[in-house]
């Protein structure tokens, strides 16, 4: 346990010191933004939904209709590294296009930490940023093709938590399902996550999902090749959205959704489709942190023998966790993935007490 609180106070100075670095780049970009004059301003008027941006320029749905539009001259930064899908802005026309003035200040941002590369992006470890000013996110699975993994929900579900948005899960080829993804599923209902399962091939479940999405800005998340495209084909009644498939060599997904894109498909109702994300990277949570987003602990954990109990390696008579594990009444496939989450992340820091050492 000494080495353990040695990193832990290790850790925290690292933390306070990248929260540190982190609000100064922050300061220093907000900054060079608002060169000029304010760039994000606390609320407006008829302004624009940005639903696809590229390095100079974006795609923005505005008056009922798309335009392209650029950023105004003073602000230093490439349009990508500025918007993301679902900002709103204030547009005027100029010249063929539009240029943009203006953000009005975000409700949320969803953003994950890249753990994989692309043959385009390679950047690994980078903060992506991935939509904006969400009120719902569809965690979006599939029953089979690729096969349903609950770690990959667990992580989602932490991420989403802690950027405070709402979310459901979607079971998508839910007539492809068995006994093993009912039980999975039901896990997820029992703790309070709304499930919906759908079926694009035979057109079942979708009126249910639209129940959940009317009057929303949502966007579907998950892992390649899970639908999540054909989803938002059904929503939109339209075939324009190009859908990926399966390798049949691996399982897995491949990429056809490359960057995220805005879709408006009833009044006041709109869906953002996500490139699929193989893998999820959740390091940059605390090892004390990570039981707060398993709510069913919650009972459980404050009756534990050590106030900093972590649920892991302590003496099952003193974990009251374990104790409800034992039980049955928490989750046993829970409580495993939270055991895989709480392992990586403890792996992933002793890594880097290995690198400070050897330094």
């Amino acid at each position: 346990m000494a080495h353990l609180e040695s990193y832990d106070s290790f850790q925290t100075k690292k933390a306070r010191e990248q929260k540190k670095r982190a609000k100064e780049r922050s300061s220093s970009k907000e900054k060079n933004v608002n060169k000029g004059g304010k760039f994000v301003i606390k609320k407006g008027e008829n302004y624009g939904t940005v639903i696809e941006v590229r390095y100079n320029d974006a795609y923005i749905f505005y008056e009922d209709r798309i335009v392209k539009a650029h950023l105004r001259k003073d602000i230093n930064y490439p349009c990508n590294q500025v918007l993301f899908p679902g900002d709103k802005v204030i547009v005027e026309p100029d010249g063929e296009d539009f240029v943009i003035n203006n953000m009005i200040a975000r409700t949320s941002l969803l953003s994950r930490v890249k753990k994989d590369s692309t043959r385009l992006d390679s950047s690994v470890g980078a903060t992506k940023n991935i939509a904006a000013n969400i009120n719902l996110a569809v965690i979006v699975v599939a029953a089979k093709n690729p096969p349903l993994h609950p770690k990959f929900i667990d992580r989602y579900l932490m991420v989403l938590q802690n950027s405070g948005i709402d979310s459901i899960i979607c079971l998508n080829k839910a007539d492809l399902k068995g006994e093993n993804e009912e039980k999975t599923l039901d896990i997820y209902r029992n703790i309070g996550i709304p499930v919906i399962e759908t079926s694009t091939v035979k057109k079942e479940g979708i009126e249910q999902l639209k129940e959940y999405l009317r009057g929303k800005q949502a966007i579907f998340v998950g892992n390649s090749g899970v639908g999540k495209s054909s989803l938002t084909n059904s929503l939109m009644e339209s075939e324009e959205i190009k859908t990926s498939h399966v390798s049949e060599k691996s399982g897995k997904g491949r990429h056809t959704t490359t960057t995220s894109k805005y879709y408006v498909w009833d009044e006041k109702s709109s869906i953002i489709d996500t490139p699929g994300i193989r893998s999820l990277d959740i390091s940059t949570f605390q090892p004390q942190e990570i039981q707060e987003y398993f709510q069913e602990f919650e009972a459980w954990s404050c009756k534990c023998k050590f106030s900093n109990c972590l649920h892991y390696k302590e003496p099952e008579n003193l974990c009251m966790v374990k104790q409800g594990v034992k039980s049955g009444i928490i989750s046993k496939d829970r409580y495993k993935s939270y055991i895989r989450i709480l392992e990586n992340v403890l792996n992933e820091r002793t890594r880097e007490m290995d690198d400070l050492d050897e330094r």
